[in-house]
């Protein structure tokens, strides 16, 4: 065991120890700002998956619309949009949240 642990610390290269870092707070940053900026990058990542879902779902009660099924497109639109809204108002709630 202490072998194959030997071993495969030897493979690993300076480039790849040069690619590993520690977190920003163990480099003698603030805990809070790298925090924030996690939380900031996870709450844009959730809003843009939304909202392209949301676009998506327009999208298609569009083509409900344009084929002649007139309620399924109007509940694909009505619910999309409604998913938009709720996606940006929790955006900017959790926004005002990591700012303050």
């Amino acid at each position: 065991m202490r072998k194959t642990l030997v071993f495969g610390m030897c493979l690993v290269s300076h480039a790849a120890y040069a690619v590993l870092r520690l977190p920003l707070y163990a480099e003698g940053a603030d805990l809070r700002m790298s925090l924030e900026e996690r939380a900031h990058a996870i709450t844009d990542v959730i809003a843009l998956l939304v909202s392209i879902l949301a676009i998506i779902g327009i999208l298609i009660g569009a083509a409900y619309f344009a084929s002649g099924q007139g309620e399924r497109g109007k509940s694909y639109v009505i619910g999309s949009i409604i998913g938009l809204v709720l996606a940006a108002s929790a955006y900017g709630i959790a926004a005002l949240i990591v700012r303050a």
